[in-house]
């Protein structure tokens, strides 16, 4: 009996372990979106006093509006450089943003853009190395 209980008691503890062992794993996918931005850039190119709007989808915690160079909550990543950009879009025959947001793994060093509006796999995985200086 004492055999059997001992047993269970095992796999109940390797069972609970599971969970936390998942959460560790690097391979776990980090969606990350630069929703929004306030501010013009068509009229200034000092892009320091922008906010910027960013959704981590799989933190489950609110939207943020960050600046340059303040960290995205909860995670290993600074707000780095944004880049307007517009595209001739030839569906809707008309200019569309398709500006970029430069964020850097502060531990790594590797960079990730987010397009405008786009879902973004943030994990090292996908993550690209930091251009050498």
């Amino acid at each position: 009996m004492k055999t059997c209980l001992l047993l269970v008691w095992l796999v109940l503890a390797a069972v609970l372990t599971l969970p936390a062992i998942a959460e560790d794993s690097p391979a776990k996918a980090f969606r990350i979106v630069l929703k929004a931005y306030d501010g013009d850039p068509q009229r200034t190119k000092d892009y320091s006093k922008f906010s910027f709007q960013i959704d981590t989808i799989d933190l489950r915690q609110p939207s943020e509006f960050l600046n340059l160079g303040q960290m995205i909550p909860n995670t290993k990543f600074k707000l780095v450089k944004f880049v307007f950009k517009e595209a001739f879009d030839e569906k809707q025959k008309e200019l569309t943003d398709v500006s970029e947001l430069l964020i850097v793994n502060t531990i790594t060093g590797q960079t990730v853009t987010l397009p405008f509006n786009k879902v973004v796999d943030a994990s090292a995985a996908n993550a690209r190395p930091a251009p050498a200086k």
